[in-house]
């Protein structure tokens, strides 16, 4: 019995994660000019009505990547605010930052797309029903600013991983993926980047100026108290 119910609640969980998807999640725009403005698009790919809500917010992180929102309807306008896409269309939306031009390093924010319980009449009473959320992120980065990443400190964590001190001390945000690391512990060294990084460690972004600790999987026979770790940046 316990297993046919945990079937069925994967199975809603299945139908609710193809009710609509948006593209794309992650964009990055300027604070002038042409790329101050992009459009994303929602897809509704279920077989009713879509109604979705969209706000724009201001996006902080600390250094265990515990997210602060804040709305942020002054520096961001987005177009529509609200939609109703019919099964198998799709929705497009422009997002323009109007925020101060003069910024002189990257600011984050998220545009949450958040579907609505619309009730309709030939809805069976009873029916179990999943509202999904979507919280894209965009970074508005001006011209010549760049992220200056690099590993401060190197500790073995409670639960046998490797607690990583990174410091962005850069005007822009960094992607750890897009990096490459130099890995040695003085007997052994290694080159990790991009996908094996991201599979190592839950969480890439680095916001400027900024400080974040992350947990990695350990490299099998690599010391942790002799280990050092070198990010070279890819341009």
């Amino acid at each position: 019995m316990s297993r046919l119910l945990i079937m069925l609640l994967l199975s809603f969980t299945c139908l609710s994660a193809q009710a609509f998807k948006v593209e794309p999640m992650s964009a990055e725009m300027a604070p002038m000019g042409k790329r101050a403005q992009m459009t994303m698009r929602i897809e509704n790919s279920s077989p009713e009505p879509l109604t979705v809500e969209l706000f724009p917010l201001s996006m902080t992180m600390d250094e265990y990547g515990k997210e602060t929102i804040t709305p942020a309807d002054d520096d961001l306008l987005v177009i529509p605010v609200t939609a109703i896409i019919e099964p198998g269309r799709s929705q497009s939306v422009m997002v323009r930052y109007l925020g101060d031009p003069s910024i002189t390093e990257s600011k984050a924010y998220r545009v949450a797309i958040k579907q609505v319980a619309v009730e309709r009449a030939s809805k069976e009473q009873g029916q179990v029903s999943f509202l999904l959320q979507f919280n894209t992120l965009i970074n508005v980065r001006p011209n010549n600013t760049n992220p200056e990443l690099a590993i401060k400190s190197i500790k073995p964590s409670d639960n046998n991983k490797w607690l990583l001190e990174i410091l962005n001390s850069g005007n822009s945000y960094g992607r750890l993926t897009k990096t490459n690391w130099r890995v040695t512990d003085g007997t052994h060294s290694t080159y990790i980047k991009g996908r094996e990084i991201a599979q190592r460690i839950p969480g890439t972004l680095v916001l400027p100026n900024s400080t974040r600790y992350l947990e990695m999987q350990p490299i099998e026979n690599f010391n942790v108290n002799t280990l050092s770790i070198e990010i070279d940046q890819e341009m």
